[in-house]
């Protein structure tokens, strides 16, 4: 039997997605398929039987593990608990808050990991804290799919600092363990490599040696990842390959034995999986090493494949939930790319000169890029599309940069030859900067959108790939196969955006009551910041991105302050606005290099729209309807054709065709054309004067 963990390791993640989106009934389908493929081919009824098998437990496992964690933890919503667990995650803000994640017991009966965001980031790594209070569900929301990436690591409450925890007892960390001196050390290194080195150049070398991006600014993550060497920044085979290959050499040149090299390079990896936080991604990789360096012992060749389902199988019976990590997925997927698919699509080039090498490594890139591009429209909003090429070049630099700050560690990141390898690895990591700045200003570099046509091409193209290698065997068909889906995928795509060229899209966001409205068309945009919220700005890029907005013509600020001046620079760091207005004087002189323009009033002309803005209200004639964006004091002369109120409610509102209230006080019960309590909503304005409305995220209307 060829690789036998296939028919154990696939089936079985491919068990546990079925009993996570499908259901039961599923199963039907399921068996009868595993039927068929017997009768119509008897000899590989072993094979299917393993498969089916591998699969069906996958499935019991995963309701089993939902019964016993999700299940029996959020029964405890809203009820008054005393929980006592030890912090195992800390992230610190500027603000004086923190956020905790916390292993434990509820109610000295129920194990749980509970997440706790207070205005206190005294605590520690390790500390025990016995806390009461009221446990909240985790709920995602425009930004971020806060409950799958919470449900990934078993963690299903959180207890927020507005429902006021009492925390009755702390006990600091008595006893140090393997884990918090590993932790500690991994902060301490941290500090001074960020002590001797610039802001950005630091933070990027912690992110690239410890996984650790909290210090990164908005600007330079989104610079990386447009570059597509983003990958460098989280803890993977590319960092555990890069350890074992050191550490073998010298290992050889200690002439070490193989059991000896083992053993050794496992401790490495395993000590690094320890120091990068025991990511998913970093398990993978670690799982995937040990299995290559393990093969040598007994005199057998590795196999990239079979390692990666021993991989994946071990990760799924660890905890079944880890299929709703998009760290799982784009580890899987780009392990697969870079060690299967690209080592198979370049097995046969001839490697005779230097650039045939070159080509070689280009082409395994370009195939892991397209593995990875199915993975990467469903967890972000934005893919490079020059990751083969950037990785070629930059990868290596930022290879040696990572070797620079290791030699630094070695020597505690203190004296004179330490300063020097972070000097060498600062000129590096700015090299590679400045070239990632360069390109992610480029429009071409880069696609943005959430188009569910461009979301079903990709998955067909993969599905015609995968049936074309599996029916022809033919590295050549199979490549034809895929660029004939790429391009059609990239027409289909284009021509779908030309189809809403003549809409104009009204996007109402922010949290609760708070408002912030993005008017888009042809993709141009103008933004209209109503309250003046801290996280109006992480609004605005998210919107844009999604929606595969590059320019932004004005920016209006009906409550301009400084901070949020200093986030939408940050935030909107390649889509500068062209203007900047000021709707309302500041109490304070406010200081920008962008020069800044007051006007009570302004009338604007978009696109064939008409924008009337005030500091309480916007009016935006199209297409011989009127929408208006009011604060719920402010009065209107006419009742618009879709109205939307923002801030506290007091009392009943003009009826209209669309009414959109962001106060969950109001009166009104939600029915089809009445949105109440809701925000992130998109109104569209068709040339022929049609109107809808739809959420952002979750059920569209």
């Amino acid at each position: 039997m060829k690789r036998p963990a296939l028919y154990i390791g696939l089936p079985y993640i491919m068990g546990l997605l079925i009993a996570s989106r499908l259901g039961i009934l599923s199963w039907s389908v399921i068996l009868l398929t595993a039927l068929g493929m017997i009768l119509y081919r008897r000899s590989v009824w072993k094979y299917v039987v393993l498969s089916t098998l591998s699969c069906l437990i996958a499935c019991c496992s995963y309701w089993h593990h939902t019964a016993l964690t999700e299940t029996v933890q959020k029964a405890f919503i809203g009820e008054e608990i005393i929980f006592t667990g030890q912090i195992t995650e800390k992230t610190a803000y500027a603000s004086g808050n923190a956020d905790y994640i916390l292993k434990g017991i509820i109610n000295e009966a129920v194990p749980a990991n509970i997440e706790l965001f207070i205005d206190d980031d005294s605590f520690h790594y390790g500390d025990s804290l016995t806390i009461s209070g009221k446990p909240e569900k985790i709920t995602s929301n425009y930004l971020f799919d806060s409950e799958m990436h919470s449900k990934a690591k078993n963690l299903f409450l959180c207890i927020d600092k507005e429902t006021e925890p009492e925390i009755s007892e702390v006990k600091p960390l008595e006893r140090q363990t393997l884990f918090s001196v590993i932790y500690n050390w991994r902060m301490r290194m941290t500090e001074r490599i960020q002590a001797h080195m610039p802001e950005d150049t630091g933070a990027m070398l912690t992110g690239m040696l410890f996984g650790d991006k909290t210090e990164l600014r908005r600007s330079v993550k989104t610079s990386l990842y447009r570059a597509g060497i983003g990958h460098t920044l989280a803890i993977s085979g590319l960092h555990l390959d890069f350890l074992a290959i050191c550490a073998n050499w010298i290992l050889e040149r200690l002439k070490a034995g193989r059991k000896a090299k083992f053993c050794l390079i496992g401790l490495a990896c395993g000590l690094f999986v320890i120091c990068a936080g025991g990511t998913v991604s970093v398990k993978r990789a670690c799982i995937m090493i040990l299995l290559s360096q393990s093969a040598k012992l007994f005199f057998r060749q590795a196999d990239a494949f079979n390692s990666l389902s021993i991989a994946m199988f071990l990760l799924g019976l660890e905890n079944p939930f880890v299929i709703h990590s998009p760290a799982f997925w784009l580890s899987c997927t780009g392990a697969f790319g870079i060690g299967v698919a690209g080592q198979y699509m370049i097995k046969e080039l001839p490697e005779k000169e230097f650039y045939h090498l070159l080509l070689k490594d280009f082409i395994a890139f370009t195939w892991t890029f397209m593995i990875i591009l199915p993975v990467s429209i469903i967890y972000f909003n934005e893919f490079s599309i020059i990751s083969p090429l950037t990785n070629l070049f930059l990868t290596p630099v930022c290879l040696i940069s990572m070797l620079m700050g290791a030699l630094a560690i070695c020597f505690g990141c203190e004296g004179t030859i330490a300063e020097f390898f972070l000097l060498i690895a600062d000129k590096l990591n700015g090299i590679v900067l400045e070239i990632s700045n360069f390109l992610a200003g480029l429009k071409w570099t880069h696609i943005s959108g959430d188009s569910e046509i461009l979301f079903f091409l990709i998955y067909a193209g993969v599905i015609l790939g995968i049936a074309i290698q599996i029916i022809f065997r033919s590295r050549k068909m199979t490549t034809i196969s895929v660029l004939i889906s790429l391009t059609v995928t990239g027409i289909a795509f284009n021509l779908e955006r030309l189809s809403h060229a003549e809409e104009l899209k009204i996007a109402v966001l922010g949290d609760e009551t708070e408002c912030l409205l993005a008017v888009q068309k042809n993709q141009e945009a103008v933004l209209f910041d109503m309250t003046g919220d801290y996280y109006a700005p992480v609004y605005a890029s998210a919107y844009l991105e999604k929606s595969g907005i590059e320019h932004v013509e004005g920016l209006y600020l009906s409550n301009p302050k400084e901070k949020s001046l200093k986030r939408y620079k940050e935030y909107l760091s390649f889509k500068t606005p062209e203007e900047l207005w000021m709707l309302k004087k500041p109490k304070q002189a406010i200081f920008t290099e962008q020069k800044i323009r007051y006007s009570e009033q302004q009338e604007i002309l978009f696109h064939g729209a008409k924008i009337e803005a005030e500091q309480n209200s916007i009016k935006i004639s199209y297409a011989d309807k009127i929408y208006i964006c009011k604060k719920e004091k402010a009065e209107i002369e006419e009742i618009p054709d879709i109205l939307t109120i923002y801030g506290t409610s007091q009392g009943v509102q003009p009826d209209c065709g669309f009414l959109l209230i962001l106060d969950g006080n109001e009166l009104y019960l939600s029915d089809a054309h009445t949105y109440v309590e809701e925000n992130n909503l998109e109104v569209t304005i068709a040339e022929n004067g049609k109107c809808r409305v739809r959420r952002l995220y979750g059920t569209d209307r």
